[in-house]
């Protein structure tokens, strides 16, 4: 019973995730969302690497939201590029180098433990590109997308077929920073509506 329940869990999860961004998605295409390229780029290269470090440390169902998540980052990431990227500054360039630079260190340790612990660090890089673009233009982001993802990985923690430190890390950051980026994202449109 409990490997059916996980078994529904992964699926509702991975449902989650195709959906979680399809507001985004269209938003992006319709270029009424202007998501920060770099942090689009980011996310994807890293949810697509954890997504298979969660599958080497046996989080099975657990880890189908992170691997559906991944391939809804790669296409709005692309129709970010497309869009022009969003305003590069200085520190979202250093923010990228930064974290493109611990993929090699990822490489050399080969241990799916410091995959999930470097790439869940550059992700919490990825998003300050996002966190001082939304302070700006709180509007150009989408509420619903962070929200769905939070939903998307508490569902996906209940899936987890095997329980560390390497399966649960990187759901238990990104339920974080969406949380503070919906926070940041509710305060700040209050704040410039007045």
């Amino acid at each position: 019973m409990e490997y059916d329940l996980k078994t529904l869990l992964g699926i509702v999860a991975a449902l989650v995730a195709v959906v979680n961004y399809l507001p985004y998605l269209i938003g992006v295409i319709r270029q009424t969302l202007h998501p920060h390229a770099f942090s689009w780029i980011i996310w994807t290269v890293m949810t697509s690497i954890v997504f298979f470090a969660q599958l080497t440390d046996g989080a099975g169902t657990g880890a189908w939201a992170t691997g559906a998540t991944a391939i809804t980052l790669f296409l709005v990431a692309c129709f970010a590029v497309r869009n022009g990227g969003y305003r590069i500054t200085r520190s979202d360039k250093l923010s990228f180098t930064g974290a493109l630079a611990a993929i090699p260190v990822w490489v050399i340790t080969s241990d799916p433990l410091w995959a999930v612990v470097i790439l869940t660090t550059i992700e919490v890089l990825g998003f300050f590109p996002t966190y001082r673009k939304a302070f700006s233009h709180p509007f150009d982001e989408s509420v619903l997308a962070f929200s769905l993802t939070i939903v998307k990985y508490a569902l996906a923690l209940g899936a987890m077929q095997n329980y560390t430190l390497t399966t649960t890390l990187f759901p238990i950051a990104l339920i974080v920073l969406s949380t503070l980026l919906i926070i940041e994202l509710v305060w700040r449109k209050r704040v410039v509506k007045k």
